[in-house]
């Protein structure tokens, strides 16, 4: 049987080689969250065409299916879904300003309905949460989708590739973390 550090249940090789997975996909990520933090117009480009080249694969595969099914009872649905997937894949390609900018409202108006749904669990769950952080949370949640959706649209593209490149630089800080933490459980 595999010794096994005594903080940890799993064997060594398990939290060796999870340990290097986890470093290595932080190294990766912050790299990327630096990338994307140094030139932020780029990552929400990037942002765009990805979700661009998402919707054009869904809209055809839901025109496809509707193609396959004449009879089905879900046909017209499924051919209006799927164009209009494959219409907005295809302007978010062409046209990556206005991408990004239908991006930064859409991100706004979620970060604003999610905040509304913090405040309002601040108040109905305080017996389970703790209310000051939940408050916080839904307040800040709001004022980062005010700032979203009150932005002109040159900033719109900068505030999109900042969020991402936050977001990943404190992902890949995570992993890294958790990697060394690991790594060091298995030498103890």
């Amino acid at each position: 049987m595999p010794s096994t550090s005594s903080a940890h249940p799993l064997p060594h090789s398990i939290l060796r080689r999870v340990s290097s997975s986890a470093l290595l996909l932080g190294g990766m990520l912050a790299v990327l969250g630096a990338t994307a933090l140094a030139s932020p117009w780029g990552a929400a480009t990037a942002v765009d065409v990805l979700c661009g080249a998402a919707l054009i694969v869904a809209g055809l595969a839901q025109i496809l299916l509707s193609a396959s099914a004449f009879d089905w009872r879900g046909f017209w649905l499924t051919l209006v879904c799927g164009s209009l997937s494959l219409m907005a894949g295809t302007g978010m390609l062409v046209l990556p300003k206005a991408g990004v900018e239908a991006l930064v409202v859409f991100l706004g108006l979620v970060l604003v309905f999610e905040s509304a749904a913090k405040l309002t669990a601040a108040w109905a769950f305080r017996d389970v949460y703790p209310l000051g952080w939940l408050l916080f949370d839904g307040l800040l949640t709001a004022v980062l989708g005010t700032v979203l959706l009150t932005s002109r649209p040159a900033e719109a593209g900068v505030l999109l590739g900042v969020f991402v490149g936050v977001n990943l630089l404190s992902s890949g800080l995570m992993f890294a973390a958790t990697g060394w933490s690991l790594r060091h459980a298995t030498r103890a």
